[in-house]
């Protein structure tokens, strides 16, 4: 287990105060997990230093959401595969409309507590959402539709791209579908980014519906 949590990062996006210091602290002796604190106006930050599982925890009242926005963005686009959290969010507030970014996995809000939030933080680790029921009533509510049976739809692909959406559907992150096509980071993201615009759908969950009700022939690869 000891080995497991060396291979985890935090990165906390956030203030400098002592409010901050104090929580990172109290995740690290909780949890054992490797915590960093970067202030608000030093948002860019060498991705590549860092390996293994990485949460980006972000204060959602640190910038205003086009802020926050941009660091998702830079996030996004960098190299490694790194999931994302936002916490002292406010209810129906902008930043959760955030969520519909695929490496969004968790919002945690004013009112959860330090022991909830590491909770939270562990179950995101383990492949969990950590979203509120509200919440995810609502994202579904706005983003389901009566499925489409357009099976000629599959030409929309290539080859690449359906054996992408076969391995996605496994549940594997951008970093083990390049590890198993041997491929870099960067293809595994373009070839996710170009599926995504043909096949018109903003996150991994609506690619997997898509390609049950448009392939008939989707088997998902197994994981080596």
């Amino acid at each position: 287990m000891e080995h497991a949590t060396n291979s985890r990062r935090i990165i906390l996006f956030g203030q400098q105060n002592l409010q901050n210091s104090i929580l990172i602290g109290f995740i690290h002796q909780r949890t054992n997990i490797d915590c960093q604190l970067i202030n608000t106006p030093e948002w860019r930050t060498d991705w590549n230093a860092f390996t293994g599982q990485t949460l980006a925890l972000i204060d959602a009242e640190c910038a205003r959401p086009e802020r926050l926005q941009e660091l998702l963005e830079q996030i996004f686009d960098q190299g490694n595969d790194i999931q994302v959290a936002f916490f002292n969010t406010h209810a129906t507030s902008p930043v959760e409309r955030l969520m519909a970014w695929p490496m969004v996995n968790g919002i945690f809000y004013k009112e959860s507590s330090q022991q909830q939030l590491v909770k939270g933080i562990t179950g995101i680790f383990e492949g969990e959402f950590w979203l509120s029921r509200r919440l995810m009533a609502q994202y579904l509510e706005r983003t389901r539709s009566k499925p489409r049976k357009v099976t000629h739809n599959a030409n929309l692909l290539t080859r690449r791209e359906k054996q992408i959406l076969n391995l996605t559907a496994t549940g594997a992150t951008n970093t083990e579908i390049a590890e198993h096509l041997n491929v870099s980071m960067h293809t595994v993201k373009t070839h996710i980014y170009n599926l995504f615009k043909k096949i018109d759908v903003s996150n991994r969950i609506q690619a997997v519906n898509w390609a049950k009700d448009n392939l008939e022939d989707l088997v998902p690869e197994t994981m080596v």
